[in-house]
């Protein structure tokens, strides 16, 4: 006890100011360490911003990639019945001329 009243004032501010500038440097390091997460989530997020927008358009561009191939579809199939429809046509049309030919022959 005797011994820790002799020690010289001075040295007890040194350690003080040691403990003051050590708290201080902590302090620091702690609000470098926050900045450097907050900076890492916001890059984080931002990533997957770019990633979702990325997908989202690949599917949309194969959503209208296969919608136009559906309108091609159809439209050929379209193409397909109005091809089958007018030889329909053609053939009842010769079928229906022999016919009359041949009623008009034997009406003679």
């Amino acid at each position: 006890r005797v011994r820790e009243a002799v020690v010289s004032t001075q040295s007890t501010g040194k350690k003080r100011l040691q403990k003051r500038q050590w708290r201080m440097k902590k302090r620091l390091q702690k609000r470098r360490w926050k900045m450097k997460k907050r900076l890492q989530k916001r890059r984080e997020a931002t990533e997957k911003t770019m990633e979702n927008e990325k997908e989202a358009t690949e599917k949309t561009m194969e959503g209208e990639k296969e919608a136009t191939e559906k309108t091609m579809e159809m439209e050929n199939e379209k193409e397909a019945t109005e091809k089958t429809m007018e030889a329909q046509k053609r053939r009842w049309r010769v079928k229906k001329r022999l016919q009359k030919r041949r009623w008009k022959r034997k009406k003679r």
